[in-house]
This record gives structure tokens, sequence and C-alpha cells, in this order.
């Protein structure tokens, strides 16, 4: 009787162990999934607002700063950034130095 809880017991252990360690990759990917969908949008809209607007515009600059607030979530959450012009994450928040402000002229 005994030596059946300790199995159960085991047997409870490495599901819930297995529960643990599945539980937050999923999270992460969804959320870094997430991340590039809200950059990749972003990035167009500030795209957008530069052609329409002009680099300078009230209207880019607003969609910049959003832009970069959405990097800035998603560094927080995922500790990692989109770049959506090399179609990479990276590891080091970075994209004020890295990101090609100027690819758009």
């Amino acid at each position: 009787m005994n030596h059946l809880r300790l199995a159960n017991a085991i047997a409870a252990f490495f599901v819930a162990a297995a529960l643990c360690l599945t539980v937050p990759i999923k999270a992460f990917a969804d959320e870094r999934s997430s991340c590039q969908r809200r950059v990749e949008n972003g990035e167009r809209h500030y795209r957008h607002e530069v052609h329409e607007h002009g680099k300078h515009s009230r209207q880019a600059e607003h969609a910049k700063a959003k832009l970069n607030a959405t990097w800035d979530r998603c560094w927080t959450r995922a500790h990692s950034w989109y770049d959506p012009y090399h179609h990479e994450w990276r590891t080091t928040r970075d994209w004020d130095q890295n990101y090609d402000w100027e690819r758009d002229r």
C-alpha cells in the first residue's frame, strides 16, 4: 500500500514538473509572437507617417515614440526586441542605436 502511494506521488511530481516547464515556454513564445506583430504594425505605421507627412513631422515623431514604447514593452516582457528590417530577435537592449531610422528617407 505504501509502495503504491510512493509511486503515485512520484508520478504526480513528474507530471507537475512537466507542466511547470511547458507552460512558461508557451507563454514566452506567445509573448514574442505578439511583440513581433506589434512591432511590425508600429514600424509600418511609422513608415506611413514619414511618407505622408515627412520625417520630422509631428505625426512621424509620435509614431516613432509609439514604436520605441512597443520595443520597451517587449523588452520588459520578453527580454529581447524584434528588428523588422533584419527579421530577427535581438537580445541586447540597443534598438535606439541599431534600428535604421534613415532607411525610408
